[in-house]
């Protein structure tokens, strides 16, 4: 009876309804035809990964994962990485309902966004469409744009960002925006995370500081030369950071929900190494000795977490069952109960001062910007050890003592080498983009992992091979010499 009403019910709006377009038909009175500009906004702001997540920190060597009954070394998967256009559509669409709701801001930050996203899939792939890109129908396979030509546009669009959205500050004092995942709506937050972003796009063009069109040294120059106009990060408070809690959807990935975790993931001896040879005092917080040195001395922990000899890591590029026995046996690091084993752990960040610092202190380095480079050094090793909840006189006295910085190569490996450090578990793949274009760390390969050197790439969607064939053939060649979609092949950026 019910099926019956509907049908007569229906049957009577479109007797009374002879004179209305089809299409005003279809419409769903109960479907949203307009969305607030700040829900796309949280949509679109990037979420860090947790710690001991995902590929990009055990690829990049800080943690392993060695189940009870692994008889396989771990090996580099690079698969097949996306265009992620749908995610720039809702740039677009955000950009068109602040127009709507009057609230420009958030269409200035879209600017920020669409630089974010472009770059992400260019330091994965190397040349895409980015002109001829969201055409839809009226351009279905668009052509590819050069790695450097997108590189030059999200610089234009990040300078235009920070531009346009300390104008708007200025004329709006104390303006906030809603939607803000990071700085509740703190819109100076939000322009030093866009400058201190730009520093990492920069840094990551260190290779092409000699291309005039690019203009890398001098675009750090006039960034950093002008601080009120350009403002940056000024310590840890300003990192874009999220710090999880025991709610639902707020838990970090490892946690006691997750009891596998807690038994298979143990450090990686490139990381726990490093930090031992540095005798730095952030490895008593992030690890825990081996089980084999608390046996060894039982009824004295402190002195044993206190001996940089209690903690050792995994070879990543050993035999899986070696590996296997050994964790059995007691002979790797597992992370700190007490800091890791909840549902907190540590803050995931996304973009932070200490890695801007570091940044800073290698333009210095290279002449890129005048000041002093062993003050960007401490200020950004101090604040990776204050992260980590080191005192700040004993961060002070390890960068004066055990890790001071150096000049020469020497000096910038160093600077490397406590970037590394300082993402260990944090800002997600920038350690492995970092280590791709320094060399720093040193990798571990083998011929049990089916590895010999670093993947240097992702692969092209297969999509592009079906519907825009022409274009995505021609991309390789123009790149590699060849048709070769390969993770070896070199892009233009790391040349």
């Amino acid at each position: 009876m019910k099926l019956l009403q509907k049908i007569f019910v229906f049957a009577l709006v479109l007797i009374n309804s002879g004179c209305l377009d089809f299409e005003e038909l279809r419409e769903n009175p109960n479907d949203p035809l307009t969305v607030p500009p700040s829900l796309l906004f949280t949509s679109l702001t990037p979420e860090p990964q947790s710690s001991f997540s995902g590929d990009a920190y055990s690829f990049a060597q800080y943690h392993m994962w060695i189940a009870t009954d692994n008889a396989t070394a771990p090996s580099y998967q690079f698969g097949r990485a996306s265009f992620t256009y749908e995610t720039i559509r809702n740039i677009d669409k955000m950009e068109e309902e602040a127009q709507r709701a009057n609230a420009p801001v958030y269409g200035i930050l879209g600017k920020f966004f669409r630089a974010y996203y472009y770059v992400e899939m260019t330091r994965r792939m190397g040349d895409i469409p980015l002109s001829e890109s969201m055409m839809g129908a009226e351009n279905p396979t668009p052509a590819y744009d050069s790695q450097k030509q997108v590189y030059i546009q999200a610089l234009e669009w990040l300078d235009e960002a920070n531009l346009e959205l300390g104008a708007f500050i200025q004329a709006n004092p104390g303006l906030s925006i809603d939607g803000d995942i990071y700085f509740k709506g703190n819109l100076k937050s939000w322009q030093k995370i866009i400058n201190a972003y730009t520093v990492r796009i920069l840094m990551t063009l260190s290779k092409k500081s000699d291309d005039p069109e690019l203009d890398v040294p001098g675009r750090m120059n006039r960034l950093y030369s002008q601080p009120d106009k350009y403002p940056l990060l000024t310590g840890i408070n300003d990192n874009a950071q999220l710090e999880y809690r025991n709610e639902d959807g707020f838990r970090q990935s490892y946690n006691p929900d997750q009891a596998v975790y807690r038994a298979a993931i143990v450090y990686v001896d490139t990381y726990i190494e490093m930090l031992k040879s540095y005798e730095d005092p952030r490895l008593m917080v992030v690890a825990d000795p081996t089980q084999d040195a608390l046996d060894a001395n039982q009824g004295n922990e402190l002195a044993v977490r206190a001996d940089f000899n209690s903690y050792a890591g995994a070879d990543f590029s050993a035999n899986g069952t070696v590996n296997s026995s050994k964790k059995l046996d007691g002979d790797f690091s597992f992370p700190n109960e007490a800091k890791y084993w909840n549902y907190t752990g540590q803050a995931a960040i996304w973009i932070g001062y200490s890695e801007q610092e570091l940044n800073l202190a290698e333009a210095v380095h290279r002449g890129w910007i005048s000041g002093s480079v062993a003050d960007h050094y401490q200020e950004g090793v101090v604040a990776s050890m204050q992260f980590y909840g080191i005192e700040e006189t004993a961060a002070s006295s390890y960068v004066a003592e055990k890790a001071p910085y150096i000049g020469g190569e020497e000096g910038l490996e160093r600077i490397h080498e406590q970037m590394y450090i300082a993402y260990a578990e944090n800002s997600g793949w920038e350690s492995f983009f970092m280590t791709r274009r320094t060399g720093v760390p040193t990798y571990k390969f083998s011929s049990e992992n089916n590895v010999e050197q670093i993947p240097v790439r992702w692969i092209y969607p297969s999509s592009e091979n079906d519907r825009n064939q022409e274009n995505y053939r021609n991309a390789l060649k123009n790149q590699f010499g060849s048709e070769n979609d390969s993770r070896d092949e070199v892009m233009w950026l790391i040349k």
